[in-house]
């Protein structure tokens, strides 16, 4: 026995994750509990993919993978603690975020998919649920500390590049790109697609786009484009508009990279 279980801190579709403590050095720490699926399944291929991923990552945006263990039923992932939860609880608790606060989390996120295309990782899963904030937060005063998570769905390219196209369809609804929704093939850009929709939901607090079905959410984005209606929007900046407005651009090949958003006037101003 080398880790004491202690609460529940969520379950997902593969498992569920506890906080944990090392028994000898008295260390917190998250660990997820796998049923170990059936050999050759896609749940198989999913749980190994992401543990090779975040063996080969370090990123101070980035969740940490410190140990796994097998037994005959179960794999255990020893992942760093994050008590501050998802963002997406969060961001419930606040209705939405300010223009700063928002601008620190997507410096961070922005920096962490940078790191992540120079070694032609696309996570393609990107959404508020999959991004933990490390820290307890008090008061509004307190900085915000993110890392990304859930790497079952991402995909490196190896060799042939970040711009390899992709046809495989996967994500999440409200996040998933346009290009990924038609089956016409995609790429990294897919990612950049989702943090639009971060942002978007995180400054006013609801989606861009809503639809039931995916066929509809494409016409809708496809159609009508990004708007900006509600209420709160007349105090954002003009600058955050036109970051949105490029990220949530139906053709992927307008949107700007990690790194031109990161030197974009709405992050450095």
């Amino acid at each position: 026995k080398i880790y004491h279980f202690g609460s529940k801190l969520g379950q997902g579709g593969f498992g569920v994750v506890y906080e944990a403590t090392h028994i000898e050095t008295q260390t917190k720490w998250a660990i997820k509990e796998i049923c170990r699926p059936e050999a050759g399944s896609w749940k198989v291929k999913m749980v190994e993919h992401e543990i090779d991923i975040l063996r080969h990552v370090n990123h101070a945006h980035i969740i940490h993978l410190q140990e796994v263990y097998h037994t005959s039923k179960m794999i255990y992932l020893v992942t760093e603690l994050c008590v501050g939860g998802e963002l997406k609880q969060l961001l419930l608790q606040k209705k939405f975020f300010s223009e700063d606060e928002t601008k620190h989390i997507i410096c961070c996120l922005a920096d962490a998919v940078d790191y992540l295309y120079k070694r032609n990782i696309v996570h393609r899963d990107l959404k508020l649920e999959n991004i933990l904030v490390k820290n307890a937060i008090v008061d509004n005063n307190d900085k915000i500390i993110i890392k990304v998570t859930d790497f079952g769905l991402s995909v490196q390219t190896y060799g042939l590049g970040i711009d390899h196209i992709l046809t495989e369809s996967c994500g999440t609804l409200t996040y998933m790109a346009p290009e990924i929704m038609s089956g016409r093939g995609y790429s990294h850009w897919c990612d950049m697609w989702s943090m639009g929709v971060i942002i978007y939901i995180m400054l006013c607090g609801e989606p861009p786009f809503v639809s039931k079905t995916k066929s509809k959410l494409l016409e809708e984005i496809t159609e009508k484009g990004v708007t900006f209606t509600q209420s709160v929007w007349a105090t954002v900046s003009d600058a955050a508009k036109k970051v949105l407005t490029c990220l949530l651009n139906v053709d992927p090949s307008y949107r700007m990279s990690p790194s031109q958003l990161l030197e974009n006037p709405w992050i450095t101003v």
